[in-house]
């Protein structure tokens, strides 16, 4: 029997969900941990069971840190290679040391064998939640979203990690206070152009569950997934994942092609009654146009090109890593944009960042030829950089003639 974590229904095994409040159902043993001492940390509360482990809120018995405590299920802790799986996902997101991906602080193993380790709590929603309770997402929020991921992913890919399970329910939402301008084009109105607003808040992303990552480096813990093996979730899953082939980092970039397609839409691409079947069509069937797919939304040209070209059958036709695939975010943006993605303003990426007063010391005392002491020549610098604030250049006879002839022709025009 499975119970419910909520309202302690039991329902027969082979349901998941409570038919009275739809949370996830759990089993008898998660519940009896309840209120016990896992190491430092005691138990609260069940936050969600997955395929590898339950997951529970509780806090430090000492210093009442809240935590986040994943538990392997008990009929996995006698297979070595799901052991190893579980460490590894413990190993996989503490080497990545990324902001956007959860941080795991601590790992044991249990009296009666079993292994656990312990993440930083996290006060948010899943993406999942936010489609199934709000439909489609906004083009620039989705946009927002996906950016976030390219870095964590990047993060990983480079220390040669591949998460090679990304779907809604592993990214988590938290929400955090605004801090950029969000440009609205002006439309319905007699006015033109863009109406500016500060953004009240904004999605701060966490990646979450490393359980089937591929770790390309050596692996002490044991032999890596068996070539062959299906590992993830059918709707997310690129095609030589389906075909159980090897996969690579541009797995994942399939995957968040998806989940850019599913928050854009409000629904994956691919979807049928068995699980096999919507591989099939991973394997074989075109990518539906979004655009198409959904024309009552905002969806841009640009943001339909990254779909496409990340959900590309054959991985030599994708992007090739995650800065590949920002760089056409950026141009993905429509009615809706961060004014740093605007159309026409300015130079991106490295080049758009202004150089801090630290960085300009350092250059003027790399290039001075002279005898100062160190601590002369930043003086110097310093009082160079704000001559140059407070004292700009004069207007050469030319520059200065078409002013005036601006401000009397705006003159004339009042």
């Amino acid at each position: 029997m499975r119970v419910c974590p909520r309202c302690h229904t039991r329902f027969p095994t082979g349901e998941r969900f409570c038919l009275h409040d739809s949370a996830m159902l759990v089993e008898e043993q998660d519940l009896a941990r309840l209120g016990s001492a896992v190491g430092n940390y005691r138990l609260d509360k069940i936050l969600g069971r997955g395929g590898m482990g339950t997951v529970y809120s509780g806090e430090h018995v000492y210093i009442k840190k809240p935590v986040a405590v994943k538990i392997l299920h008990p009929q996995f802790a006698r297979y070595q290679d799901a052991v190893n799986r579980f460490l590894r996902e413990a190993r996989a997101a503490s080497s990545i040391n990324h902001p956007n991906i959860v941080d795991v602080t601590d790992f044991g193993v249990l009296p009666d064998g079993l292994v656990y380790f312990v993440m930083e709590y996290l006060e948010g929603k899943s993406l999942e939640d936010l489609i199934e309770r709000e439909g489609a997402v906004e083009l620039h929020r989705a946009l927002n979203i996906v950016n976030q991921m390219s870095y964590a992913l990047e993060a990983a890919h480079n220390v040669g990690v591949i998460h090679r399970d990304l779907k809604p329910d592993n990214i988590m939402l938290l929400e955090r206070p605004g801090r950029r301008d969000i440009v609205r084009m002006a439309t319905g109105t007699s006015a033109s152009g863009y109406v500016t607003e500060r953004e009240r808040s904004y999605d701060f992303v966490k990646i979450l569950d490393f359980g089937i990552a591929k770790i390309l480096a050596p692996d002490e813990l044991g032999v890596d997934t068996i070539q062959g093996a299906v590992f993830g979730t059918p709707e997310y899953m690129s095609p030589e994942a389906a075909r159980g082939d090897d996969v690579d980092l541009r797995t994942d970039i399939y995957a968040v092609g998806v989940m850019l397609f599913d928050m854009l839409c409000g629904r994956p691409p691919f979807e049928a009654e068995a699980g096999n079947e919507v591989l099939q069509k991973h394997i074989h069937a075109p990518v539906p146009s979004p655009r198409e797919f959904a024309p009552h939304r905002e969806i841009t040209e640009g943001a339909e090109r990254v779909i496409l070209k990340s959900m590309a059958k054959d991985p030599a036709r994708r992007y090739q890593s995650m800065a590949d695939m920002r760089i056409d975010l950026a141009n993905a943006y429509g009615t809706v944009s961060y004014r740093r993605n605007l159309p026409g303003e300015g130079p991106r990426g490295a080049d758009a960042r202004k150089k801090r007063l630290t960085e300009e010391i350092d250059d003027w005392l790399k290039n001075d030829k002279s005898s100062m002491s160190v601590e002369e020549a930043r003086v110097m610098a310093l009082v160079d950089q704000a001559d140059r604030a407070f004292n700009p250049p004069q207007l050469s006879a030319s520059d200065a003639e078409r002013l005036a002839k601006a401000l009397d022709d705006a003159l004339d025009d009042d």
